[in-house]
């Protein structure tokens, strides 16, 4: 990442703690699905504000991605996607809103989203060290349990019911 002037050993440690939160989230998926929801939530809505940001102010930041990518990637993103940076990378932030929106819905929406998320995490999987590899495929992992076993739940845990609640009278 040339463009930013980042102390490498901050660098270093972004990318063990990245793996190690992607790591708590598979854990989260199966033991705390609504932690591993609220997760997804802030990382994919995050990861759409500052997508979005960068794509309108610096969008040759991405040209970066290419340095730790694999060679199809690499000229992909050093070729075609350099005229379309921005649009493109809008493209991906909605999508990226939209994934984290799913995070509090429930049946096919939220399935939809979790299935979004998972090929997401897999295609961005070869841009390498830059993308966290291999967090983004313990992401996907995550995503695939969680989808399996909260598909029919909204993120606070309830079918959607209205509950009757009694009042007391004084």
């Amino acid at each position: 990442m040339d463009h930013f002037l980042i102390n490498p050993y901050f660098l270093v440690g972004v990318y063990v703690a990245s793996n190690v939160l992607a790591l708590l989230s598979i854990f989260a998926s199966v033991k705390k699905p609504q932690l591993a929801r609220l997760f997804f939530l802030l990382l994919f809505g995050w990861a759409c504000w500052i997508n979005s940001s960068t794509a309108l102010d610096a969008p040759w930041v991405y040209q970066d991605y290419a340095d730790s990518s694999i060679p199809v990637y690499k000229r992909f993103i050093l070729g075609a996607f350099e005229a379309i940076a921005t649009p493109m990378v809008l493209s991906i932030a909605a999508a990226q809103g939209l994934i984290a929106l799913s995070m509090i819905l429930k049946g096919n929406l939220f399935r939809f989203g979790c299935w979004g998320g998972i090929v997401f995490c897999i295609a961005i999987s070869p841009i390498g060290s830059y993308a966290a590899f291999p967090a983004t495929l313990f992401m996907a992992v995550s995503l695939y349990l969680l989808q399996r076993k909260q598909g029919d739940l909204f993120i606070w845990g309830r079918e959607g019911k209205v509950q009757k609640v009694k009042l007391a009278h004084f």
